[in-house]
Protein backbone atom coordinates (compact mmCIF):
# COMPACT_ATOMS: atom_id res chain seq x y z
CA UNK A 1 0.00 0.00 0.00
CA UNK A 2 2.90 2.68 1.08
CA UNK A 3 4.48 1.73 -2.27
CA UNK A 4 1.20 2.45 -4.11
CA UNK A 5 1.10 5.98 -2.66
CA UNK A 6 4.48 6.57 -3.22
CA UNK A 7 3.85 5.63 -7.12
CA UNK A 8 1.05 7.77 -7.38
CA UNK A 9 2.37 11.10 -5.65
CA UNK A 10 5.32 10.36 -8.51
CA UNK A 11 2.82 10.50 -11.31
CA UNK A 12 0.97 13.08 -10.22
CA UNK A 13 3.95 15.14 -9.58
CA UNK A 14 5.16 14.33 -13.13
CA UNK A 15 2.05 15.39 -14.59
CA UNK A 16 1.66 18.86 -12.85
CA UNK A 17 5.60 19.66 -14.10
CA UNK A 18 4.51 18.22 -17.61
CA UNK A 19 1.56 20.68 -17.39
CA UNK A 20 3.13 23.60 -15.92
CA UNK A 21 6.24 23.52 -18.37
CA UNK A 22 4.11 22.74 -21.34
CA UNK A 23 2.55 26.70 -20.66
CA UNK A 24 5.93 28.64 -20.78
CA UNK A 25 6.95 30.18 -23.66
CA UNK A 26 10.48 31.07 -24.88
CA UNK A 27 9.57 34.83 -25.33
CA UNK A 28 9.37 37.66 -23.09
CA UNK A 29 6.55 39.17 -21.39
CA UNK A 30 7.04 42.70 -23.66
CA UNK A 31 4.04 44.05 -22.02
CA UNK A 32 5.43 43.34 -17.96
CA UNK A 33 9.10 44.43 -19.47
CA UNK A 34 8.29 47.82 -20.69
CA UNK A 35 4.84 49.11 -19.33
CA UNK A 36 3.33 50.26 -16.58
CA UNK A 37 6.41 52.18 -15.14
CA UNK A 38 8.36 55.16 -16.16
CA UNK A 39 12.18 54.26 -16.96
CA UNK A 40 15.21 55.95 -16.39
CA UNK A 41 18.06 56.43 -17.67
CA UNK A 42 21.14 54.92 -15.30
CA UNK A 43 24.26 54.72 -17.45
CA UNK A 44 25.81 53.43 -21.69
CA UNK A 45 27.95 51.17 -22.37
CA UNK A 46 29.88 49.49 -25.07
CA UNK A 47 27.76 46.56 -26.16
CA UNK A 48 30.07 43.23 -24.72
CA UNK A 49 31.56 45.51 -21.92
CA UNK A 50 28.87 46.71 -19.09
CA UNK A 51 31.75 47.36 -17.29
CA UNK A 52 33.44 49.83 -18.99
CA UNK A 53 33.56 53.87 -19.25
CA UNK A 54 32.64 55.73 -22.34
CA UNK A 55 33.89 58.83 -22.60
CA UNK A 56 31.14 60.82 -24.39
CA UNK A 57 32.90 64.32 -23.49
CA UNK A 58 36.68 64.07 -24.40
CA UNK A 59 39.08 65.96 -22.27
CA UNK A 60 36.20 68.51 -21.47
CA UNK A 61 35.20 67.76 -17.62
CA UNK A 62 33.25 70.61 -17.42
CA UNK A 63 30.57 69.10 -19.54
CA UNK A 64 30.83 65.58 -18.48
CA UNK A 65 30.27 66.95 -14.46
CA UNK A 66 27.27 68.71 -16.07
CA UNK A 67 25.92 65.56 -18.14
CA UNK A 68 26.12 63.39 -14.96
CA UNK A 69 24.65 66.27 -13.00
CA UNK A 70 21.85 66.65 -15.09
CA UNK A 71 20.77 63.31 -15.58
CA UNK A 72 20.01 62.62 -12.55
CA UNK A 73 17.81 65.00 -12.36
CA UNK A 74 13.85 63.85 -11.52
CA UNK A 75 12.22 64.41 -15.02
CA UNK A 76 15.65 63.48 -17.20
CA UNK A 77 16.79 61.01 -19.15
CA UNK A 78 13.11 59.52 -18.61
CA UNK A 79 10.99 57.24 -20.86
CA UNK A 80 7.53 55.79 -20.68
CA UNK A 81 6.01 53.24 -22.89
CA UNK A 82 2.45 52.09 -23.42
CA UNK A 83 0.65 49.80 -26.03
CA UNK A 84 -0.80 46.62 -26.95
CA UNK A 85 0.19 42.90 -28.05
CA UNK A 86 -0.76 42.52 -31.87
CA UNK A 87 -0.24 39.44 -34.06
CA UNK A 88 2.66 38.57 -31.55
CA UNK A 89 4.35 41.66 -31.17
CA UNK A 90 4.37 44.33 -29.31
CA UNK A 91 2.95 47.88 -30.54
CA UNK A 92 2.21 50.93 -28.87
CA UNK A 93 3.46 54.90 -28.41
CA UNK A 94 6.39 56.07 -26.09
CA UNK A 95 7.01 59.20 -24.65
CA UNK A 96 10.01 61.07 -22.49
CA UNK A 97 12.48 63.77 -22.00
CA UNK A 98 16.21 64.36 -22.35
CA UNK A 99 17.27 67.38 -21.12
CA UNK A 100 15.92 69.90 -23.16
CA UNK A 101 13.99 67.99 -25.43
CA UNK A 102 10.68 66.13 -24.86
CA UNK A 103 9.67 63.56 -27.51
CA UNK A 104 7.12 60.81 -28.27
CA UNK A 105 6.46 58.39 -30.83
CA UNK A 106 5.80 54.69 -31.74
CA UNK A 107 7.77 51.52 -31.03
CA UNK A 108 7.26 47.77 -31.68
CA UNK A 109 9.19 44.79 -29.88
CA UNK A 110 8.70 41.08 -30.04
CA UNK A 111 9.15 38.86 -27.04
CA UNK A 112 10.71 36.23 -28.70
CA UNK A 113 13.66 37.70 -30.92
CA UNK A 114 13.88 40.96 -28.73
CA UNK A 115 14.03 42.74 -32.04
CA UNK A 116 12.91 46.43 -31.22
CA UNK A 117 12.57 49.54 -33.25
CA UNK A 118 10.99 53.20 -32.87
CA UNK A 119 9.12 55.48 -35.20
CA UNK A 120 7.51 58.47 -36.10
CA UNK A 121 9.19 60.20 -33.58
CA UNK A 122 8.27 64.01 -32.81
CA UNK A 123 10.79 66.08 -30.71
CA UNK A 124 10.20 68.99 -29.20
CA UNK A 125 13.37 71.22 -28.32
CA UNK A 126 16.83 70.45 -29.07
CA UNK A 127 20.04 69.12 -27.07
CA UNK A 128 22.79 70.54 -26.69
CA UNK A 129 24.09 68.35 -23.75
CA UNK A 130 26.28 65.46 -24.79
CA UNK A 131 25.14 62.92 -22.51
CA UNK A 132 21.47 63.63 -23.80
CA UNK A 133 22.21 63.50 -27.33
CA UNK A 134 23.27 59.95 -26.56
CA UNK A 135 19.86 59.47 -24.61
CA UNK A 136 18.32 60.88 -27.90
CA UNK A 137 20.42 58.43 -30.16
CA UNK A 138 19.26 55.13 -28.09
CA UNK A 139 15.60 56.24 -28.52
CA UNK A 140 15.81 57.24 -32.25
CA UNK A 141 18.41 54.11 -33.43
CA UNK A 142 17.02 51.29 -30.88
CA UNK A 143 16.82 47.64 -32.47
CA UNK A 144 16.46 45.35 -29.52
CA UNK A 145 16.55 45.22 -26.54
CA UNK A 146 17.32 42.81 -23.42
CA UNK A 147 16.81 42.35 -19.49
CA UNK A 148 13.65 42.39 -17.72
CA UNK A 149 11.08 44.37 -15.76
CA UNK A 150 13.60 45.42 -12.69
CA UNK A 151 16.47 46.59 -15.75
CA UNK A 152 16.19 47.15 -19.45
CA UNK A 153 18.93 47.55 -21.94
CA UNK A 154 18.07 49.19 -25.49
CA UNK A 155 20.58 48.37 -28.29
CA UNK A 156 21.23 51.01 -31.03
CA UNK A 157 24.46 52.11 -32.53
CA UNK A 158 26.16 56.01 -33.45
CA UNK A 159 28.39 56.00 -35.95
CA UNK A 160 28.39 52.01 -36.70
CA UNK A 161 29.56 51.40 -33.07
CA UNK A 162 26.98 49.25 -30.87
CA UNK A 163 26.15 51.27 -27.46
CA UNK A 164 23.73 49.81 -24.80
CA UNK A 165 21.51 52.42 -22.70
CA UNK A 166 20.72 50.72 -19.29
CA UNK A 167 17.61 51.75 -17.64
CA UNK A 168 16.13 51.60 -14.18
CA UNK A 169 12.42 51.78 -13.03
CA UNK A 170 12.55 55.33 -11.72
CA UNK A 171 12.37 55.29 -8.13
CA UNK A 172 14.03 52.02 -7.41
Amino acid sequence: MKKFLVYKCYILLTLLTLTSLSGCSKGDDVKVIFTGKTWKMSYIFREGDPKAYVNFWGEDREAEAQSIATQKLDGNYELDFSGTEIDGAFNGSFSGKGVNASFKGSWRADGESRVMSTYDLKWTGVESDVLAMQFQNAVSSAYKYSGDSNALYIHYKDKEVPYVMALLPKNR
